[in-house]
């Protein structure tokens, strides 16, 4: 993921509010209030100095899975990507019902191992990003584009949980823009 127009690098030091860039709040411990993006409800922060290094670890963690999809890296993906994680895509069928397809760790590993590297490219905007304890959460808008060019896009939701290994992603959830 690089600095290329239409994208925005996820930053721990920063917050999306709507089309807005915000610096995120800096304390001691102090109760903060969050954000939320797409008009979620706001969440108070505890811990808030503790959160900014969760926050970073796991924006690494997420980068680093972009790189591994993008470079084709079917080890670097597997050593992000707890075994037992689940992707979900979310859709409407050709009559317009909710069609939900999941897939295991193994489809992606298969298929990234058949991928030239290059072939896929993903971008993320208006990243979100909230840790508690062992848990993390990155919500954000994508694109994927395929040989270049943009097949899909909507908003993805990835779930992380810490383990003595570092994070690690356990669920990720995304729509499909009609």
């Amino acid at each position: 993921m690089g600095e290329e127009e239409g994208t925005t690098e996820i930053d721990a030091g920063q917050e999306v509010v709507g089309e807005e860039i915000k610096p995120r709040p800096h304390t001691t411990g102090e109760e903060v209030e969050a954000a939320a993006p797409f008009g979620m409800p706001h969440t108070s922060v505890d811990n808030a100095g503790d959160e900014a290094e969760s926050v970073e670890a796991v924006v690494n963690t997420v980068k680093l899975l972009f790189k591994a999809f993008s470079t084709s890296d079917a080890q670097m993906f597997s050593g992000l990507v707890d075994p037992d994680a689940r992707f979900v895509r979310t859709a409407y069928d050709d009559e317009g019902s909710p069609d939900v397809t999941s897939y295991n760790k193994e489809y992606f590993v298969s298929t990234l191992k058949k991928t030239p590297k290059g072939m896929l490219k993903e971008k993320v905007t208006q990243p979100f990003v909230q840790t508690r304890d062992n848990l993390g959460h990155v919500w954000c808008r994508y694109s994927l584009a395929v040989n270049g060019e943009v097949k899909y896009t909507g908003v993805k939701s990835i779930q992380l949980r810490r383990t003595v290994q570092g994070w690690k992603i356990v669920n990720v959830v995304d729509t499909v823009d009609p």
